[in-house]
């Protein structure tokens, strides 16, 4: 083998380290055939047909992020999953030649997810806060109630203050599925988006080459 051509999936091996071992193996014995075919001797022909190992992977990784399946449990591991996958979309989308258009489409689409994630998200935190502010404002009146003539009022707001933990208690659970309910959501949508941008290339080099075998 060309030492131009180790070099290459070595570093390419490298920067696809996310992926499962098994379609790891798989992709790394792809682009070494199919270097191997084409009788590279160069590292710049190489990069110049594929990209550097990098971009390579940022595009493989990308792929594999919009055809694995979906996390569909709203649970935090499956979440970061999911971002994880976002983050490969993104960067197969900037290292993808595809033209600038789609490209500024794809991100104006993200951005207003994002947005309205982020407002969806900042719903469900001031509704948590609310509740511990005034939670805490009533125990404090409670409080200054109890030792006065007015001790019972003291203790119907030592009874809403129960409440109001009870409610925290239940809500912040219910916050951390709403939140990885979103994610999932959203990856649901960039992996659509993502699979019309890319068309499942980056498994192969490139459509030429597909037709052709």
């Amino acid at each position: 083998m060309a030492q131009a051509i180790e070099d290459y999936i070595f570093e390419l091996e490298k920067y696809l380290a996310d992926l499962p071992a098994e379609d790891r193996q798989d992709v790394i014995e792809f682009y070494r055939e199919f270097l191997l075919d084409g009788d590279f001797v160069r590292r710049s022909t190489i990069e110049q047909e594929l990209g550097s190992p990098r971009q390579l992977a940022h595009k493989i990784l990308a792929d594999y992020s919009t055809t694995d399946e979906p996390r569909q449990e709203a649970t935090h591991h499956a979440s970061k999953l999911n971002l994880k996958a976002i983050w490969y979309i993104l960067l197969g989308i900037c290292a993808a030649p595809i033209g600038i258009p789609i490209v500024i489409a794809f991100f104006a689409i993200i951005l207003a997810v994002l947005a309205l994630c982020l407002g969806l998200f900042s719903g469900i935190v001031a509704i948590f806060l609310a509740l511990i502010v005034s939670g805490g404002a009533i125990l404090v009146k409670a409080f200054t109630l109890l030792f006065t003539s007015k001790w019972a009022a003291g203790c119907f707001y030592i009874g809403a203050v129960l409440i109001i933990c009870s409610l925290v208690m239940v809500v912040t659970p219910a916050i951390g599925k709403a939140i990885d309910f979103i994610i999932a959501e959203c990856t649901r949508l960039i992996r659509y988006l993502g699979k019309k941008v890319f068309n499942n290339q980056y498994y192969r080099t490139n459509k030429k080459e597909q037709e052709k075998k």
